[in-house]
């Protein structure tokens, strides 16, 4: 009976080390997922940034080819 009683202590004292362990191992993904979380937000506000500097960009280069046409067609070529 001692030693039925020294096994089962034995087994909970390892089923419990196993439990800590997993414990540790999901406290670390949790802390994993919570930083990429945070890199993607952070690289989608960049993504959003660059795509509206694009879009501004892309405003100015047609307002600029715009203005040459005009002139070209005006037959200035570029005279005032």
């Amino acid at each position: 009976m001692q030693r039925t009683m020294a096994f089962l202590i034995e087994q909970q004292a390892q089923t419990a080390t196993k439990l800590d362990r997993l414990v540790d191992t999901v406290e670390s993904l949790s802390r994993k997922v919570d930083r990429n979380a945070d890199s993607a937000t952070a690289l989608l506000a960049i993504a959003e940034i660059h795509d509206r500097e694009i879009k501004e960009t892309d405003e100015r280069l047609n307002a600029l080819i715009n203005t040459v046409e005009r002139h070209v067609s005006e037959g200035r070529n570029g005279k005032a």
